[in-house]
């Protein structure tokens, strides 16, 4: 999907392609890993080379935090959490029973903070 967020951005003549990873990912998945995110950019750099884009990069602008600090972060900001998506079961509300629903609730409770989230169970 990365791949073709890049290709879109090209052909869109877009500056950035933002990826939501964060450190509590890096051991789980491998294409959360900070060297992944290094050489996904290389790779891509050499790919769009030609494309009138060579400016185009990828942000990972949570890479280095927990998601207590990206829920601490939001918060600061005004994030409207209840607009955000967490669950991989999909649906219309969070399951609230997958690792990821657990993984955002555990995120406010240490963050200190109420979850908005509507969760089945």
């Amino acid at each position: 999907m990365l791949s073709v967020a890049y290709g879109v951005a090209v052909a869109e003549r877009a500056e950035v392609v933002a990826i939501g990873v964060h450190a509590g990912d890096h051991f789980i998945y491998p294409d959360c890993r900070p060297a992944f995110i290094e050489a996904f950019q290389a790779m891509q750099k050499v790919a769009v080379d030609g494309s009138g884009e060579p400016t185009l990069r990828l942000d990972a602008p949570f890479l280095h935090l927990s998601k207590q600090q990206i829920v601490k972060l939001g918060t600061a900001l005004d994030v409207p959490f209840v607009d955000t998506w967490s669950c991989y079961k999909g649906g219309e509300r969070h399951c609230g029973t997958c690792g990821t629903c657990y993984e955002r609730k555990e995120a406010f409770e240490l963050a200190g903070e109420p979850d908005p989230t509507d969760y089945e169970g």
